[in-house]
């Protein structure tokens, strides 16, 4: 086809998948400078996208994900942007159908899902190159496929000064001198406590940390307070608690701000790789050769006899992040 003046690039609803497109969208980005490219998320993600992708617009989705009245209210709002084109980094029949729905001529994506005669471009999915997390190398593989130079896959996230002088702003105010190592701790994990290190192995660590020195800031959404109350418990000096406190904009500040980043496999975990800061990621029932972040880490796990069981709690004893031990931890921040 000609070169599309309009292109609707739909994201995953995940803010770790998320970051993994961020080579992808910014290779279809250089591929078509003079067209307008717009990468439709959930609304909650918005705010990120020009943090992770450059030169393209957020065309944020509200309302649930599922559902026949969901698919109605995202087909309108993109039927809205007169789209040429439409690229598909989900894999589901639902987003191919609101494509559908919402005119979009051509619709490309993986035939998955039962969706090929909703596709006008449908790509059959390729083997993965194992030498880079799966997720993002299927992304590149895609786009390629489409007629898209493979991306490179890295990212190059950057808050702006504004936001990161806010950061800095919010976290003098609880104590930070903005001198001391800064670290930054994620307990939480999304879809079940199996993802998550034990709050009280991340409350030795900060104990450590605070010993030598260093502040120690803890992040996450609402549902995460009871790993962070956690933490506060088994810590032996006060943190920085900014739980359920800080948009996705100023999570990102504060991941940027910090020395080290010590998290689970989530959505911080991705975005603060992606920003730059070296990040301590502890890996247990999920694989780590497929979503593994972009961006400077050290993964830490623990080999036992049932992992990964992609399980969202742990039917036994958990030994797969029990027995990382706090020390293996605090070597590896030292390393970063």
């Amino acid at each position: 086809m000609t070169a599309p003046g309009r292109v609707v690039v739909r994201g995953p609803n995940w803010l770790g998948d998320l970051v993994m497109t961020a080579p992808s969208v910014s290779a279809i980005r250089a591929h078509w400078p003079q067209a307008a490219i717009d990468l439709a998320v959930p609304a909650a993600f918005a705010s990120i996208v020009p943090v992770l992708c450059p030169g393209v617009e957020a065309l944020p989705l509200e309302g649930g994900r599922r559902g026949l009245r969901a698919l109605r209210r995202h087909a309108a709002r993109i039927a809205e942007g007169r789209y040429d084109l439409a690229v598909l980094f989900t894999h589901s029949f639902g987003t191919a159908l609101t494509m559908r729905a919402a005119g979009v001529p051509e619709r490309w994506g993986y035939r998955r899902d039962g969706r090929s005669l909703l596709l006008t471009r449908a790509v059959r999915p390729s083997r993965v190159r194992r030498a880079t997390p799966q997720h993002a190398d299927e992304y590149a593989a895609l786009v390629e496929a489409l007629g898209v130079p493979r991306p490179v896959l890295s990212v190059h996230a950057e808050v702006s000064p504004e936001m990161r002088a806010e950061a800095h702003a919010v976290l003098r105010a609880e104590g930070w001198d903005g001198a001391a190592p800064l670290l930054v701790c994620a307990p939480g994990a999304a879809y079940g406590t199996a993802k998550q290190w034990p709050p009280e192995s991340v409350g030795q660590v900060a104990s450590e940390w605070l010993t030598h020195g260093g502040c120690v800031a803890l992040v996450g959404a609402d549902a995460d307070r009871s790993a962070a109350d956690a933490v506060r418990a088994a810590t032996s000096a006060p943190v920085i608690d900014l739980t359920g406190r800080s948009s996705l904009l100023m999570l990102a500040a504060v991941l940027a701000t910090a020395t080290r980043v010590l998290a689970n496999d989530s959505g911080a975990m991705h975005l603060a790789a992606a920003l730059g800061t070296p990040v301590v990621a502890v890996f247990g029932p999920t694989r780590e050769h497929v979503t593994a972040p972009l961006g400077p880490h050290t993964i830490l796990t623990h080999e036992v006899w049932c992992r990964p069981c992609m399980l969202r709690e742990c039917p036994l004893d958990h030994a797969c992040m029990t027995r990382v031990t706090p020390a293996r931890v605090l070597a590896a921040l030292r390393d970063r």
